[in-house]
């Protein structure tokens, strides 16, 4: 699913992703056990092509570039990039199925975030309570 995500982003919307460009670029290792399966080599090809072309680029531009260069010079290329050389593949959809008991998750999520962000407000952390403290 996450190769999927990634794919969508490079087809859809490459030109607001140079940092997902950039990750790609650096952590390029990680892919290498997905070229090679045969059920990841129609998702890889966006991802190869992506990371092939930027790195040409990165060489041609040298050695020992700064982050702020490399960001520059894959915003340059994600211009020059020909977006029909992306394969298209369906849009994705995605459906949200809720939990038995989603009160699990949400209610300690939700005070987390309460008392975290809550600006001007003092919580005594000794003082909060999530879960009560059953001996049954």
């Amino acid at each position: 699913m996450m190769l999927e995500i990634i794919n969508s982003c490079l087809t859809n919307s490459l030109h607001h992703n140079p940092n997902l460009v950039y990750a790609l670029l650096y952590k390029r290792d990680l892919f290498e056990q997905f070229r090679t399966h045969p059920s990841f080599q129609d998702i890889m090809q966006n991802i190869d092509l992506v990371i092939t072309f930027f790195n040409s680029r990165l060489l041609q531009a040298g050695a020992e570039l700064s982050v702020e260069r490399v960001l520059e010079i894959i915003k340059q290329g994600i211009v020059a990039l020909p977006k029909d050389r992306l394969k298209k593949f369906p849009e994705l959809k995605f459906k949200y199925v809720e939990e038995e008991q989603p009160e699990e998750f949400f209610i300690p999520y939700v005070w987390s975030l309460v008392y975290s962000s809550a600006v001007g407000l003092y919580w005594s952390p000794q003082d909060i309570q999530l879960f009560t403290m059953d001996s049954d």
